[in-house]
């Protein structure tokens, strides 16, 4: 792929560059790589200022792997309880990335690529500082339910789930023909993106996704069972769109109630 197409690698141990050093032996290309710094979301990326400088070493000591920057997620913004929560949690991420790309930059190793991740800080407008060169507000691109929450309306929600309402066995409780596999069981608990249930009902006031099994939704609300019938179709706003995009073959670009274009899901089903 690097002999065709612009790929670097993220890192942030001995052991990856290591491994791709002997991967790319005799490559025609070197390997590009950027270092993951934590950033307080509490999941992968260098921590130790001291860890940083020994994997940079590692790096400057390799002939198949090249420094390309520094990359971060500040994905812990999405639990903040405010805008200025978010702010103070946004600022202080980016300031530390900066802090470990200005340590690459000392030891000769000046970054081309300084990263930051996150939707809320976007959303919201937040400045992006000056040394930062690229940004990934992933759910960015199509919204969801919990990010809809962040702005306070769901109008920019470009993405849904089409689901067929199947069963009405109660004054109140309506089934769909989607459930786990087609939207997940995913949820926000805290903060800003907070959600309830397990999908939004689109065009219908606060009716959400009370639970799932794996083809079926449940929803309780006997305002919405009394304005649709079995056979009728709804859209479902899902919690979080990044894994439910992977759950689907094809996409259905829709304008003014008409499809105007199929989509293919390339990248779905190619962890394996």
């Amino acid at each position: 792929l690097s002999e065709n197409i612009d790929i670097s690698f993220g890192i942030d141990n001995i052991y990856q560059v290591n491994e791709i050093e002997e991967v790319f032996e005799g490559a025609k290309k070197k390997a590009q790589v950027l270092v993951e710094i934590e950033v307080g979301e509490e999941r992968s990326g260098i921590i130790e200022e001291n860890d940083f400088r020994i994997l940079l070493e590692a790096v400057k000591g390799c002939k198949n792997v090249e420094f390309k920057g520094v990359f971060s997620h500040d994905g812990h913004t999405y639990k903040a309880e405010n805008i200025e929560e978010c702010r103070e949690l946004y600022v202080a991420s980016v300031k530390r990335t900066l802090y470990f790309a200005e340590i690459a930059e000392e030891m000769g190793l000046k970054p081309k690529v300084v990263s930051i991740g996150s939707t809320p800080p976007f959303i919201l407008k937040f400045e992006i500082p000056k040394g930062v060169t690229e940004i990934r507000p992933g759910t960015y691109i199509f919204m969801d339910s919990s990010q809809a929450n962040v702005i306070g309306t769901y109008d920019q929600c470009a993405a849904s789930v089409l689901t067929t309402i199947i069963s009405k066995p109660t004054k109140e409780r309506v089934i769909t023909d989607v459930g786990a596999k087609g939207i997940t069981a995913q949820t926000r608990s805290k903060g800003l993106t907070k959600t309830k249930g397990l999908g939004l009902i689109k065009e219908f006031d606060d009716v959400h996704i009370f639970g799932v099994f794996d083809e079926h939704a449940i929803i309780y609300n006997e305002d919405f069972s009394n304005q649709v019938n079995v056979g009728d179709k709804v859209q479902i706003i899902p919690n979080h769109i990044c894994p439910v995009c992977n759950l689907y073959e094809k996409a259905f670009l829709i304008s003014e109630d008409e499809i105007v274009e199929e989509l293919l899901v390339e990248c779905r089903g190619k962890l394996q």
